[in-house]
């Protein structure tokens, strides 16, 4: 296949890649429809020389992961109006030697959270403040959220999204009061593979509240496992994951990809081996 002039690679860019299971997703659906391409993991230290490479190497796209979906922006020589309003790309296609930079968080998130009723009145809490974080204010706003609280352990990073983002509240304070909230949100690294869980309590806050954690690896995370004791209506990361990674893929073949149980079933055996 790789001798066919019409191969070309797609891949993701970030570091650790250790828990990404996107290979195989991506791997999964280039076999089903034959495509002519192959899907790599790619851990760099830099990405100074990317868009050459790209270039270079007759790659059709990428995704990328932590901690590149900000810097990337600077070798971008297009990019869709949702990420440049946010300043955050997790996906590229090079289409006639030029990189256009998308947003798949967004619809991912959105997608996750269709699957839920939650009540829109209550504030939303959010854990962290990369650049998945404000794919996920970016929605709440074009909901027209009006209680946004966002809790994340550096301030200057903090400062930098409440530039951006009027009337949201912001903390340090990883202990800040839930208990009124409608929807929680972890979009740090926190409950990861190789990362600290996101240690927090819900034994008081309300029965309403939706707990969303975007972590896929693992699906039951110290917050997802915290809801489920409380008898909490929750959304775990592997529906982000699927839906970003589908229409990822749909930018890069024009083919919307199925997601079907026996894929899902899988993943999750793949996660629960990790």
């Amino acid at each position: 296949m790789i001798n066919n002039e019409r191969f070309k690679a797609v891949g993701i860019i970030g570091k650790p890649l250790k828990q990404s299971l996107s290979p195989y997703l991506h791997n999964y659906w280039i076999k089903k429809y034959g495509l002519p391409s192959y899907y790599l993991p790619i851990p760099i230290d830099n990405i100074n020389h990317l868009k050459v490479a790209i270039k270079k190497l007759n790659f059709l796209g990428l995704n990328i992961t932590i901690p590149y979906k900000k810097s990337i922006i600077n070798q971008l020589d297009a990019i869709e109006a949702s990420a440049r309003e946010i300043r955050a790309v997790n996906t590229l296609v090079c289409v006639n030697n030029k990189l256009k930079g998308f947003n798949t968080d967004i619809i991912g998130f959105k997608k996750g959270l269709l699957k839920k009723k939650w009540n829109k009145k209550r504030p939303v809490i959010i854990f962290g403040a990369g650049g998945a974080a404000e794919a996920i204010l970016y929605f709440l706003k074009l909901e027209n959220i009006k209680h946004i609280t966002v809790i994340n352990r550096t301030k200057k990073r903090v400062k930098e999204v409440a530039k951006k983002y009027k009337n949201i509240r912001f903390s340090s304070d990883i202990n800040s009061d839930i208990k009124e909230a409608g929807l929680i949100i972890n979009t740090s690294s926190l409950g990861m593979i190789g990362y600290p869980e996101l240690k927090i309590k819900l034994n008081k806050i309300n029965k309403e509240a939706v707990i969303y954690d975007i972590v896929y690896n693992p699906i039951n995370t110290y917050l997802i496992n915290e809801a489920k004791k409380q008898k909490l209506e929750f959304v775990t990361g592997l529906d982000m994951f699927l839906e970003q990674a589908r229409a990822s893929f749909e930018i890069w073949f024009k083919i919307k990809p199925d997601i079907n149980t026996s894929l899902v079933n899988n993943i999750k055996k793949k996660i629960s081996k990790r």
